[in-house]
């Protein structure tokens, strides 16, 4: 059997991490069965060397014995008596030691155990008996070395026995080490191949079709079967690719879808922005709203569109729509031709009609026609309902910016009559009463004193109307040239300017508030009194104005550093002073008018602004 086909063997079909397991699992048991048998070979061969130590010995003693013995025989000494018992007992201790019999037991290597038991038999039939004989008649005994050989041979045999014994034992620990080395390499092979088939290769083939599927191929598949994870990754890739491609797919198609609906969507906020910036310019309603019905009618399936307004009581008078044979009788651009068409086709359609209205207010209906076949979608609807609601709000913007314009020309043209009634008419008043009062002093004869001081008094008032008069006009031409108060106020600090012949220390702090028109007028003449009584009484050298507020309150204050008022203040004839106490009572507000500690007056109006 090839390791290819080894490798297919349904074990090699497990799990990576079974196969991985078990082949560490096979490294660690060859370790082991080497380590155990290296163990087993060592005990079997502890004692083998003191064995073959003591056996060698045994032929040493048997010399050094037959030694003793020639030297007894020569001198029959007591010494060498005991000497030779000595080394008799020494003998046979070590031939009967617990080192041979442990190395040399029963049950092990029967040849040597046959030596080992030979070798005590001679020693006691045979060797020792001689050697008694000598220690008892020396003479007795002959040639003692000759007969004492075949037992050192046989020491010597039982020594090689001992040693071919031991080199059988470590003989055997290499074997079983070879082995388990060998097994433990032909493991660590399969475990590799394995590995690399298994493994590694289909790891690169996943790697290459990842990197692949990174740059947007799909296509691509890994044919790799196996029932272990890279086999149920494979399947698992291969289906995802799969997967993927259909999604990819199908977000094309969506994109596209998107994408139109985008297309569609833009076109209707282009829509709505054109009809917003249309319908507020100051153009016929025609010019205005034609071309947002004729880009309604390209972009949704709504065609032709119609729009017909009406006044409040509800009746007709205007029509505009996209298509027409004839010109409208109402139509107010002879030289336009954008709704006439040759021919208008006839066709079955359906009708949407929406009101244009808000709130109570009610200016007509926006009707739209489309074909059964292309129903409108509810965004398409949508679409309308918001144009007509834009068309609504900016009809209704127009009414109320003429309703306010009206409103305004009224307000304004009440403050003219009221600057009138409370100024120059009460001067005329004045000096009507004064020309009657010069009448009565002419009939009754009086003096000539009395007379020239009505005539003084008619000089001042005529003065007095002809400066308010003025002084009207110039207010008058502010307000209409430059609308709004602070324009009015910075042209009267720059007249006041060249009259006093010094700057004015002025601050405007209102700009948070609309004042309405009413109050701004007052205002204004309020300041423009003040800063005349500077430039008439105050000699002053510098002067400030200020117009603040704190919320809804506004205060204005005029200073000065000039002489300021006299002590016995009396209001008589000063009509500046009356005529500012009578505009900050119509504001619904309190005049303030104070000498300063330092020198100058201090003019103060507080009132709350009726209009934010």
């Amino acid at each position: 059997m090839s390791i290819q086909n080894f490798l297919q063997l349904p074990f090699f079909k497990k799990s990576i991490v079974a196969r991985i397991g078990t082949a560490m699992l096979a490294v660690s048991l060859m370790a082991l069965v080497s380590m155990i048998g290296s163990v087993i070979v060592a005990q079997n061969t502890q004692g083998d060397a003191g064995a073959i130590n003591l056996s060698g010995s045994l032929r040493m003693m048997s010399y050094k014995m037959v030694a003793d013995s020639s030297t007894h025989q020569r001198f029959l000494s007591a010494a060498a008596a005991d000497t030779l018992r000595q080394d008799m007992a020494e003998f046979e201790r070590r031939l009967h030691s617990e080192v041979l019999r442990h190395v040399i037991p029963a049950d092990g290597d029967i040849n040597l155990h046959q030596h080992y038991v030979e070798l005590q038999r001679q020693w006691v039939q045979d060797i020792k008996p001689i050697l008694q004989r000598c220690l008892n008649d020396p003479a007795s005994v002959t040639n003692l070395g000759e007969r004492i050989k075949p037992f050192v041979a046989h020491i010597d045999d039982m020594v090689l026995l001992l040693e071919k014994s031991t080199e059988s034992k470590i003989k055997l620990l290499s074997l079983v080490q070879g082995v388990s080395l060998v097994m433990t390499i032909v493991i660590i092979l399969i475990s590799m191949l394995d590995i690399n088939n298994n493994v590694v290769r289909p790891l690169n083939m996943l790697l290459a079709l990842a990197r692949h599927a990174s740059s947007g191929n799909l296509t691509g598949r890994i044919n790799y079967k196996s029932e272990d994870e890279l086999g149920l990754l494979s399947d698992t890739y291969n289906q995802m690719a799969e997967e993927l491609q259909k999604i990819h797919a199908d977000l094309e198609h969506r994109v596209e879808s998107k994408t139109a609906q985008l297309q569609k969507t833009n076109e209707a906020l282009q829509l709505l922005y054109n009809s917003n910036h249309n319908l507020h310019r100051k153009e016929d309603i025609c010019n205005r709203f034609m071309p947002v019905m004729q880009q309604l009618e390209t972009i949704t399936p709504f065609g032709p569109i119609s729009l017909t307004l009406r006044d409040p009581n509800k009746q007709a008078f205007r029509e505009l729509t996209t298509q027409c044979q004839e010109r409208p009788s109402t139509c107010m651009d002879t030289d336009c031709n954008r709704c006439l068409v040759s021919q208008v086709e006839q066709r079955p359609h359906r009708m949407l009609t929406l009101p244009i209205q808000v709130q109570d207010s009610y200016f007509g209906e926006l009707t739209a026609q489309y074909l059964p076949t292309q129903i409108p979608s509810k965004e398409e609807i949508k679409l309308l309902e918001t144009i007509a609601e834009n068309l609504a709000t900016s009809l209704s913007l127009e009414r109320k910016a003429n309703q306010e314009q009206h409103m305004s020309l009224i307000e304004e043209r009440s403050v003219i009559a009221r600057e009138l009634h409370d100024s120059l008419a009460q001067s005329l008043s004045y000096l009507k009463m004064q020309v009657a009062r010069l009448s009565m002093l002419r009939k009754q004869d009086a003096s000539a004193e009395q007379l020239d001081d009505v005539v003084i008094e008619l000089k001042e008032g005529l003065n007095n109307a002809y400066r308010q008069l003025r002084e009207l006009l110039s207010t008058f031409r502010l307000k209409l040239d430059t609308p709004g108060l602070e324009p009015a106020l910075n042209s009267t600090i720059e007249e006041f300017t060249e009259r006093l012949g010094l700057p004015i220390d002025y601050h405007y702090r209102i700009h948070h508030l609309n004042l309405t028109a009413n109050e701004e007028i007052h205002v204004l003449q309020i300041i423009r009194e003040a800063l005349a009584n500077v430039v008439k009484h105050s000699q002053a050298s510098a002067v400030s104005v200020l117009i603040n507020a704190k919320q809804d309150q506004v205060t204005v204050s005029i200073r000065d550093n000039g002489v300021g008022l006299p002590d016995e203040q009396d209001t008589t004839n000063h009509y500046g002073l009356v005529i500012m106490q009578d505009r900050a009572a119509t504001l619904g507000g309190e005049l303030n008018v104070s000498n300063l500690v330092r020198g100058g007056v201090h003019v103060q109006v507080t009132f709350t602004s009726k209009h934010h």
